[in-house]
């Protein structure tokens, strides 16, 4: 117990030294707007996703993040959404929410690359006031504060029928409480890369690896990597994330408009006894969900009628026709 106290003030002391904290989910698959506008209402043309991630079950002032996106195409070119992440950690509390708005250029059925925006604030709270400690009155807990700072994120994300590929800045500006880290501080920004495919094995099965890559200047690049299979409506995910720490989780569509889904992180280093696991559960909603067993073969949307049609690219060929028609003339 005194272990997990150490570690988890010495995490606490660090917090204002670093320049911004990243959040980062084991299913990062179904999260990708999360890290990068430019994946707006990549996965369905409405969506929700919602998820909870509880790290270190059993150490006091142990990490939970909870994260929500909502995301709405407006036209095949153009996306909106909402992000909220909420995140506690011992003393610190830090909360951002932010708009986000993605345009997509269109090169053929169901490839496009969007080009994303997002603009919002953060919230950081350090409650050193509230800490226990063995010396009355001491000075390095005496204050708190509590600091909103405008944030932005850019991001580019590339769309393919059976796969994807981005990259991303989720947050330009940094937050520090005292030093010359805060502000737009390029040095210090932290780089998402992610990328998944579907490879069919089988009738209404696929094999599905992804992958997730964070980089800073002057810190290890960390990374996970989930392999998931997926067996009509339900997946199941085996994976391994660069901090020494093993990744298994299953996730189940409902009606091809809901998931549910659950991820289990267990460290295999020497602080697993103190830290212990971590749990992250998923919950999410698309209108409908394009990487689904049905709808491979051509993506779909709700048409004026109120029934599913596939023709996405219909503005696109449009505009391609009568500029052929007009070059002709």
């Amino acid at each position: 117990m005194k272990k997990g106290l150490l570690i988890l003030a010495l995490i606490a002391l660090a917090l204002p030294m670093q320049a911004q904290n990243v959040y980062r989910y084991s299913q990062f698959n179904f999260l990708k707007s999360m890290y990068n506008p430019g994946a707006l209402a990549s996965d369905a043309r409405l969506s929700a996703d919602l998820v909870y991630r509880n790290q270190w079950v059993g150490l006091a002032g142990a990490p939970t993040t909870i994260g929500m996106n909502v995301a709405s195409e407006l036209t095949s070119n153009m996306a909106l959404g909402i992000n909220f992440c909420s995140d506690k950690i011992g003393l610190n509390q830090s909360t951002s929410v932010s708009a986000m708005y993605a345009y997509r250029a269109i090169f053929g059925d169901r490839h496009y690359l969007s080009l994303g925006l997002g603009l919002g604030a953060d919230n950081v709270v350090f409650d050193y006031a509230a800490a226990s400690t063995t010396m009355p009155n001491d000075p390095a807990f005496s204050q708190s504060y509590n600091l909103w700072k405008l944030n932005a994120s850019l991001g580019a994300y590339y769309r393919m029928p059976k796969g994807y590929i981005g990259l991303s800045v989720p947050q330009l500006f940094q937050q520090t409480p005292s030093g010359t880290e805060s502000g737009f501080n390029i040095p210090r920004w932290h780089y998402m890369l992610i990328g998944g495919y579907f490879f069919e094995i089988g009738e209404n099965a696929y094999f599905n690896p992804n992958i997730q890559i964070k980089y800073t200047k002057n810190a290890p690049i960390q990374g996970d990597i989930l392999l998931r299979g997926v067996f009509g409506s339900v997946g199941v995910s085996l994976g391994y994330r660069t901090e020494n720490a093993l990744i298994a989780g299953a996730d189940f569509m409902i009606g091809g408009k809901f998931r549910v889904g659950y991820s289990f992180n267990y460290g295999i280093g020497s602080l697993t006894r103190v830290k212990g696991a971590s749990h992250e559960v998923h919950l999410g909603f698309g209108l409908p969900y394009y990487f689904s067993s049905d709808s491979f073969g051509g993506q779909k949307f709700l048409g004026k009628k109120g029934k599913f049609r596939r023709n996405y690219q219909l503005r696109y060929n449009r505009s391609n026709n009568l500029y052929r028609v007009k070059s002709r003339s």
